[in-house]
C-alpha cells in the first residue's frame, strides 16, 4: 500500500512559506524579548551593574571571563584589597577573633607551601562571620581581606533576591 501525498506547491513556494515562518518567528522573538526588557523594573540597575563590573574586572586584570547578569551583580560589589583602608588596628575588642582569623585564614594563604601535601590540614574555603548589625564583621572581613591580599565581596542578601530571577 503505498501512499502519496500530491499538492500544488513547488519547491521553492515551500522554500517561500519557510522562510516566512523563520522570520515571523525571529521577530516574534526579539519583540517579547524587548518587551520583557522594557517591564522588566530592575533593568536600570542590571546595566549599572553590568558597567561596574566590568570597570572593577578591568582594573583588577580580569579579562576574558564571560558571567551571565546575576554574577555580573555580584560582580559589580568587588573590592579590591589594595584599595581597603581597614587594618587590625581599627578593630578593637575583638583579640581572640582575630587572632583565630590570623592563624586559621591568613597563614594558610602567606604559607601554602605548608599546607600542601597534607590531606588534614587544608585552609578554609571561606569564612561565616554572624552577629547583629554593628559589631564589626564587615570591618573584620575586610581587614582580613586585605592582610591575606584576597578580593572581598561585600555583598548585601537583598541584592541577591530578584522577582525577575529565572524568568
Amino acid at each position: 500500500m503505498e501512499f502519496r501525498l500530491e499538492s500544488s506547491m513547488t519547491k521553492s513556494q515551500a522554500f517561500l512559506l519557510l522562510l516566512k515562518m523563520a522570520a515571523s518567528a525571529a521577530i516574534s522573538y526579539y519583540t517579547l524579548k524587548w518587551l520583557m526588557d522594557q517591564v522588566d523594573p530592575t533593568r536600570k540597575q542590571k546595566v549599572e551593574a553590568k558597567k561596574k563590573a566590568s570597570q572593577i574586572m578591568k582594573k583588577l586584570g580580569i579579562s576574558g571571563v564571560r558571567l551571565n547578569e546575576y554574577e555580573l551583580t555580584i560582580a559589580a560589589h568587588l573590592v579590591d584589597p589594595g584599595t581597603m583602608t581597614v587594618s587590625w588596628v581599627d578593630i578593637a575588642g575583638l583579640e581572640d577573633t582575630i587572632s583565630e582569623l590570623q592563624e586559621t585564614v591568613i597563614v594558610p594563604f602567606q604559607k601554602h607551601s605548608i599546607f600542601e601535601g597534607s590531606e588534614l590540614l587544608q585552609p578554609p574555603k571561606g569564612v561565616l562571620l554572624y552577629g547583629p548589625p554593628g559589631c564589626g564583621k564587615t570591618m573584620i572581613a575586610k581587614a582580613t581581606a586585605k592582610e591575606a591580599g584576597c578580593r572581598f565581596i561585600n555583598l548585601q542578601p537583598s541584592v541577591l533576591t530578584d522577582k525577575w530571577y529565572g524568568e
